[in-house]
């Protein structure tokens, strides 16, 4: 872990850093985004009996797109970290355990207010990353700035309507799914290799 030196250009060795990777990270990135659309549109699609699976396919991307972000947040230069990130991996990690393995009775009220808190954090982690980016003059910095009011808006709307959020649990995992996925997909198009 490098710690921040003021005769140290953090910029270019931000731009350095993601130069190297950023074509892996795009097609990591879409791919996830892909795996956690068609996730929640096959939630939205199936019908009860096929329940198990869904839960199951969906509870598998929560924990690879859980551990995909430590493993983001570890990666990433330090002066560039948000520990959103860090807690927003975990949270992932954590919701699709839960939904794996504990019965729906006990999950439902769980679920919700982990949907709740996960939105909220996303919405602020992608505004803090908005902020960086057009503070640093990264392109793409707006698509932060939108998916983050997204996510937040999502995030507080749960948290209003907990008993309806609780009702519409299939439903509200779908939407977190459709707009996680989405959101990584339109970040991950608009990647590129950055001018030092």
């Amino acid at each position: 872990m490098e710690n921040y030196h003021s005769e140290r250009e953090h910029v270019g060795d931000f731009v350095d850093r993601w130069n190297e990777a950023v074509s892996r990270t795009r097609g990591l990135t879409i791919a996830l985004g892909a795996l956690l659309l068609l996730a929640g549109i096959a939630s939205v699609l199936s019908p009860l009996s096929l329940y198990a699976v869904i839960q199951a396919a969906v509870s598998a991307a929560l924990i690879v797109g859980g551990i995909g972000g430590v493993a983001a947040w570890s990666r990433t230069p330090e002066v560039f970290r948000s520990p959103v990130t860090l807690v927003m991996g975990i949270l992932n990690a954590l919701l699709g355990f839960m939904l794996l393995t504990l019965p729906s009775y006990l999950t439902a009220g769980t679920l919700t207010f982990l949907l709740a808190v996960l939105f909220v954090a996303a919405g602020a982690e992608r505004l803090a990353t908005a902020y960086r980016m057009h503070r640093f003059g990264v392109e793409g910095w707006a698509v932060s700035l939108v998916t983050g009011i997204v996510n937040a808006l999502a995030g507080v709307t749960f948290l209003l309507l907990p008993l309806f959020s609780s009702l519409m649990l299939g439903y509200l995992m779908a939407g977190y799914l459709i707009v996680g996925g989405a959101s990584l997909l339109v970040e991950g198009a608009a990647m590129h290799r950055l001018e030092a």
